[in-house]
């Protein structure tokens, strides 16, 4: 009687921690509007909310810096260069994906940016890890797919 009495409570217990457990496409969901408020963000020249959603030990690789750069600090001197500067007209995120693994959530997406009749697509990867503040980034990827696209129509 005791022993089932203890499987039942166990049983019980496991079943309150399951079901209050982030689901993954609860997460997928969070990363998502995350990001999208980022690209927001970058509408108005203002990435003080991605500063914001970054670890302090981050990593950071893009298409216009020369290496890695290491820690928010690097990160938000590269950025100091555009603020006020909106970054683009309008932007999509196509076919994105989160893989999600315990405390740790892989974004990877195609970001489509439009300025004026050029458009350009950006492969993206953000990693983010799950902290006591909430979801951050601890690395993050940038790299072109092809030239710049041009939208205007063809005479």
């Amino acid at each position: 009687m005791k022993k089932t009495i203890l499987i039942c409570t166990a049983a019980a217990a496991l079943c309150g921690m399951l079901a209050s457990a982030d689901s993954d496409a609860d997460i997928a969901r969070v990363i998502l509007a995350m990001e999208r408020q980022a690209m927001d963000g970058w509408l108005k020249g203002n990435f003080d909310s991605l500063l914001a959603m970054s670890d302090p030990e981050i990593t950071y690789f893009h298409a216009v810096t020369d290496k890695r750069l290491d820690g928010l600090p690097a990160v938000k001197e590269l950025y100091e260069g555009y603020r006020g500067r909106p970054l683009f007209d309008s932007y999509e995120i196509i076919d994105p994906k989160v893989q999600v693994s315990g405390d740790t959530a892989v974004l990877t997406y195609q970001l489509e940016t439009r300025n004026g009749a050029v458009a350009r697509r950006w492969n993206a990867t953000q990693v983010y890890q799950r902290k006591k503040e909430g979801w951050r980034i601890i690395h993050a990827h940038w790299s072109m797919t092809k030239p710049p696209l041009s939208t205007a129509p063809k005479q």
